[in-house]
């Protein structure tokens, strides 16, 4: 193997690396090879980075598209290119280990500065132990915060901030959530924080709720909870499911999930919250079931959740309005499932339409899967009311004959892959596969320091011109 394909210095180690919890020192990211932009810029005091992950370039399309036609309007994201204090590059996401990263390995190249192998988060091929962005952040005395749509101790926020050798180790993740004081966490994820000792590290059962209480932080479990605090400045802990935020189209039609608060509102309560900090933040905000959806190949799903975060752009823009030494990034990490929307019908003509029928979905198909195996039976009236048609019989029957089939592992990708031709026909969205793709993604950035992004950079990159920005 090669020794380090993908690394580049970048000046100074941390000081005073040791962290509780960690056996290893750790060592310092790269730093960015973009030696053909080194002008002088002005420093920035705060970071939002926007990460809509999973999110191919066809999906953005898709959304787009949709945006258009039924509020005949632009995205957020396709306005941007309006501004005149734009920056874009063309960002390559590959792993240390494959052209195709894991979100594992894409937020490690972020947070370390290192290509690392897919699965494992800042943690090198060579097994040494990187610094996390937000430990150098922390020991320059900003504030810290992570906001998803995923469980919290999911990949993508915890390559802004831990180091495990394998992603699956999410109690272990929250463990160093609280050694490394992180200031806001608000996502999904209960279950990694009500702690059952099977989990590694040795550790007996814990409850992290009470562990982080004790440490001072105020924990908030449902959307009235997250409404009612005020921007105080103590840490605060918001987890809102047991697993991953529901998607957002179910949030919205389904009355028993309205306790539950989405991205918009999860990531306005955190820039309150961290707006207080006098030496500045660095706030992670991911939309993290694009992904999900791509992977699923669930086309309402995946709409609904691009729209979602894109109804979050308007809010950093504002605040970069009022805090122009705040540095925004908006991005994703890889694409998933290779979304698009297709040509249908002759000359075309039928994929205009197809997006009005988009509006027939009132559910994904994992609040199907939640449905089925609940009770254990294919129902027809609710995957009518869930997709706006009705399944054949044969699929009915394939679908209920793979309910409790404990060889199929994702039983919403599962009905997908059976209602493969209808779901194209009616939506015009077609998928390469259920996996991730090698594709090259936008990066966008506003503020100090984004004038130094280059037209194209590899994920990996992006470290070194970030720290310089913030000057940690």
């Amino acid at each position: 193997m090669n020794k380090d394909p993908h690394r580049a210095t970048r000046r100074g180690f941390l000081k005073g690396a040791g962290l509780a919890g960690l056996a290893t020192p750790l060592l310092a990211g790269s730093a960015s090879a973009m030696a053909a932009k080194k002008t002088p810029s002005a420093k920035a005091k705060n970071l939002i980075f926007m990460v809509a992950d999973g999110m191919c370039n066809g999906t953005l399309a898709l959304a787009h598209h949709w945006h258009l036609r039924q509020k005949q309007e632009r995205l957020h994201w396709m306005q941007l290119y309006d501004r005149s204090d734009l920056h874009r590059a063309f960002q390559d996401t590959a792993s240390n280990s494959s052209p195709v990263t894991d979100s594992a390995a894409a937020a490690s190249a972020w947070g370390s500065g290192k290509r690392v192998n897919n699965g494992s988060i800042n943690i090198d091929a060579e097994g040494r132990t990187l610094t996390p962005i937000y430990v150098r952040a922390k020991q320059s005395g900003k504030r810290t915060g992570l906001v998803s749509t995923c469980r919290i101790s999911h990949a993508t926020p915890a390559g802004f901030v831990a180091n495990v050798k394998d992603r699956d180790e999410e109690d272990e993740i929250v463990r160093q959530y609280l050694a490394r004081e992180i200031d806001l966490l608000l996502g999904g994820g209960a279950r990694h924080f009500l702690q059952t000792g099977k989990g590694g590290m040795g550790e007996a059962s814990a409850d992290y709720f009470r562990k982080f209480a004790a440490a001072g932080y105020r924990i908030v479990r449902n959307r009235e909870q997250l409404k009612g605090f005020s921007a105080s400045g103590e840490p605060v802990l918001g987890v809102f499911s047991d697993s991953h935020i529901p998607y957002a189209i179910d949030r919205k039609n389904d009355a028993s999930l309205r306790s539950i608060p989405g991205l918009r509102e999860m990531f306005a309560a955190a820039l309150k919250q961290l707006n207080t900090s006098p030496e500045g933040f660095l706030l992670q905000v991911e939309a993290g079931r694009v992904d999900h959806a791509g992977h699923a190949n669930d086309p309402a799903a995946i709409l609904h959740e691009l729209l979602e975060f894109d109804r979050c752009i308007p809010l950093a823009l504002d605040y970069i309005q009022n805090h122009p030494d705040t540095l925004l990034i908006v991005t994703t990490d890889h694409g998933t499932g290779g979304c698009q929307l297709n040509g249908q019908g002759e000359r075309y003509g039928d994929s205009g339409p197809a997006l009005d029928r988009m509006q027939q979905f009132t559910r994904s198909f994992e609040w199907l899967e939640r449905r089925f195996k609940a009770s254990s039976r294919f129902d027809a009236a609710a995957f009518r009311m869930a997709t706006g048609f009705d399944a054949s019989e044969a699929q009915a029957a394939a679908i209920q004959s793979a309910i409790g089939n404990p060889e199929v592992k994702y039983l919403s990708s599962h009905m997908t892959g059976i209602l493969e031709a209808e779901l194209g026909a009616l939506s015009a969205t077609g998928w390469s596969s259920n996996n991730h793709t090698s594709e090259n993604v936008e990066l966008l950035a506003f503020g100090p320091g984004a004038g130094q992004l280059p037209a194209y950079l590899r994920n990996f990159e992006l470290n070194g011109l970030v720290c310089d920005a913030l000057g940690i």
